[in-house]
């Protein structure tokens, strides 16, 4: 199987970027996520994007994101900042305000561009769902944690003092 791909990252979130604009999605990817995602013995990454044609009218583009484990992700921030520097150098959008859609809905981005090479891309991803406080057992240590989805599910750790924070 020939495979063309791009590895991009954004604040260390590092990914194998597909175009499956024309293409669709290949149909073992979850297989395939986890086979590539391999750090040392493949590519390696925190998994694959696929770059795909939106559905809904109007949109620039359609991100569909495959953990390393292949599961299909909601969203990543960091991900689809990466997808809009892609479609834009790659002359599949021209302008600087694009739609991506993703399992989490249509986000917008704003990309910074100098002599035709994006500097940054900003990403508005909506207003941030926050649930009750919960404590988890890792390790064999209590941990509180404030559940967060921006779209994605993240757990948040307030702590006076965050080089003592019990993140690892």
């Amino acid at each position: 199987m020939k495979l063309t791909f791009t590895k991009m990252q954004g604040c260390a979130n590092d990914y194998i970027y597909l175009d499956c604009r024309e293409s669709g999605v290949p149909e073992n990817i979850a297989a395939l996520s986890e086979k590539l995602s391999r750090r040392h013995f493949s590519i390696g990454a925190d998994g694959i994007i696929c770059v795909c044609a939106p559905v809904t009218p109007g949109a620039d583009g359609r991100m569909r994101m495959f953990n390393a484990d292949g599961s299909e992700g909601r969203m990543c921030g960091n991900g689809i900042r990466c997808v809009g520097k892609y479609v834009y150098e790659k002359g599949y959008v021209a302008k600087t305000a694009l739609t991506v859609e993703t399992l989490s809905g249509i986000k917008t981005l704003t990309l910074s561009v100098t002599d035709g090479r994006v500097d940054s891309v900003t990403v508005d991803m909506g207003a941030a769902a926050v649930s009750a406080p919960r404590t988890l057992t890792a390790a064999g240590q209590a941990v509180t944690v404030t559940p967060v989805s921006v779209g994605n599910p993240h757990a948040v750790v307030f702590t006076a003092d965050a080089a003592a924070a019990p993140l690892t």
